[in-house]
Formats: structure tokens, C-alpha cells, sequence
């Protein structure tokens, strides 16, 4: 009974408070706050980023762009894509022979990127960009066709695979459309499917530079 009775009373004090919310905040006068709301300020922009990190045991340089737009100057959504530009080299296997020889690694990834800025009217400010994707990668031979110097290439083998690579940039307003960042990612890549490169071989930090352009 004293139970009941409890419970009651606790409906009967939530039934009241229920009641005062609705009669000062009339659901007419406010809007269901979302991202992607009309009051909401959304601006386009582009960037291109320049990362180095080792790939391979080897040093790499990855060019890369995104864009996509920044919402209420703070939260970052856009797509983005990098390829490895350098020559990465080491020694490998061909299928068929037993006699390590030098093979070349080629590749990229993209997909989706997320973010938010701390701060983003102060001159220095930080950004945490995270890129959600997939990429391929291929191990090459330059020297397999020793008799075509023309088209000596043959690619040993290939494999696609899922990447996720946050970052943490440090980024100085230099213009009103115009910043500049620098900073570290941490690229981890997984499901490589090759006999010569594993994941660990190709995961791990970059240092970064970043140029992007748009309304900030």
C-alpha cells in the first residue's frame, strides 16, 4: 500500500512538473535544435594536405585534398583522398622465385572526413580531423620485363583495405579565407591482403601541413 501510494505521488509531482515546462516553453516558440538546421551557418571549403610518414620502413610523402563544408564555424564533414607520390622501395619476393630482389609499393585511400575546431575565431586554434575510408595498394616490380625497357612494370600483387586516421592540427588564421595548419595523424590501416606488406608496415604517424581555403 505505502508503495503504491509512493508512486503515486511520484507521478502526481512529475504530471506538475510536466505541466509548468510546457507553460513557459511553448514547443511553437523553439525549434528542435539539429546539425543541420536553417538557423545553422554553413560554408563551403577546400584544402590540401601534405603528410610524411614512413611506409615500408621507407619515408613516404602522401598529397592529398578534401572539402566539404564547416558548420557553425566548428564542426567539419566532407570527403577527402591522398596518394603516395614518393617511391617507396624495398626488398621482396616475386611469386615463383626465392631470390629477395627491390619492389615498389604504390597506393592511396579516402573516404569521409569528420572533425571539430576549438576555438575557431582566435588566432591560433586546434582542429581534430578524422578520416574514415578505404584505399588500395599494390607492390610492383619495375625490372620484371627485362627484354620491354619501354613497359618493364608487372605488378606482384594488390590489395584494397579499410583505413581510420585521426589527426590534431594546430591551425593560425593567417586571412578571413585562408588558414594554415600543422600537425601529427595517426594512419591505421587494416585487412591487407599481401605476401610482401602487412598492415603494421604500412600504419602509423605522419606529420602533417595543411592549406585550406573557404568562409571561416
Amino acid at each position: 500500500m505505502k508503495f503504491s501510494l509512493h508512486i503515486m505521488l511520484i507521478l502526481c509531482m512529475l504530471s506538475s512538473y510536466s505541466q509548468r515546462y510546457m507553460d513557459t516553453n511553448d514547443p511553437k516558440d523553439e525549434e528542435v535544435k539539429s546539425l543541420l538546421s536553417k538557423k545553422n551557418d554553413l560554408n563551403a571549403f577546400g584544402a590540401a594536405d601534405l603528410k610524411i610518414g614512413d611506409l615500408k620502413g621507407e619515408r613516404g610523402l602522401l598529397v592529398g585534398a578534401y572539402g566539404g563544408f564547416i558548420i557553425n564555424r566548428r564542426y567539419l564533414f566532407g570527403l577527402a583522398g591522398y596518394g603516395l607520390v614518393t617511391q617507396v622501395e624495398f626488398d621482396g619476393l616475386v611469386p615463383g622465385q626465392t631470390t629477395p630482389k627491390k619492389l615498389h609499393l604504390h597506393g592511396g585511400y579516402g573516404g569521409i572526413i569528420i572533425g571539430g575546431t576549438i576555438a575557431p575565431r582566435e588566432l591560433i586554434h586546434i582542429s581534430i580531423p578524422i578520416i574514415l575510408g578505404a584505399g588500395s595498394m599494390e607492390v610492383v616490380d619495375k625490372d620484371f620485363f627485362v627484354n620491354n625497357p619501354a613497359d618493364s612494370e608487372f605488378t606482384v600483387e594488390n590489395s584494397v583495405f579499410f583505413v581510420a586516421e585521426p589527426g590534431l592540427e594546430v591551425e593560425f588564421n593567417i586571412t578571413k579565407y585562408f588558414r594554415l595548419g600543422a600537425g601529427a595523424t595517426y594512419r591505421y590501416i587494416s585487412g591487407t591482403e599481401l605476401e610482401n606488406v602487412s598492415d603494421d608496415d604500412v600504419s602509423g604517424a605522419t606529420a602533417m601541413i595543411s592549406f585550406r581555403f573557404g568562409r571561416f
